[in-house]
């Protein structure tokens, strides 16, 4: 796992000019009912947590906790397949974001550049966020900007 956070990082420093940071943040795999407690759990402390693409109430796909510097991925996930990857791609948009020091206006501000990103990663292999998760261009601009 190392190998594979290292060369994350390096990819994203070079593509989206984040800052490197080669402290990797925690990996734990936890089950969907866990994912959605922990997910309950920061929303009602108030927290700003980034949660990966489809956060619906049925299923959570990934979070990044930036108090414990832990990225939480599902049991079974495997990172075989370009879009499994992607989701580790996008949290980690999220930990460099926090290791950096980087200021947002609003948490939702801190989604762009992992959408961005993650889309990026995916084209690498034919794939898009539309095709792989369901995100749509409008869904995308409502969870990455500040409407309030």
């Amino acid at each position: 796992m190392d190998a594979l956070l290292t060369a994350l990082v390096v990819w994203l420093v070079s593509n989206f000019g984040l800052p490197a940071n080669f402290d990797h943040p925690r990996i734990e795999f936890v089950p969907a009912t866990r994912m959605t407690a922990l997910l309950q759990e920061e929303i009602g402390q108030q927290k700003e947590t980034a949660t990966s693409p489809t956060e619906s109430d049925a299923e959570i796909v990934s979070l990044y906790n930036k108090d414990l510097k832990t990225i939480y991925l599902p049991e079974g996930w495997a990172g075989k397949t370009p879009a499994e990857l992607s989701i580790l791609a996008h949290e980690m948009v999220h930990h460099l974001q926090n290791v950096g020091g980087l200021k947002f206006a609003c948490p939702q501000e801190r989604e762009e550049l992992a959408y961005k990103a993650q889309e990026r990663w995916l084209s690498l292999f034919g794939h898009d966020l539309l095709s792989d998760f369901q995100m749509d261009p409008f869904t995308i601009l409502v969870k990455s900007h500040c409407f309030f």
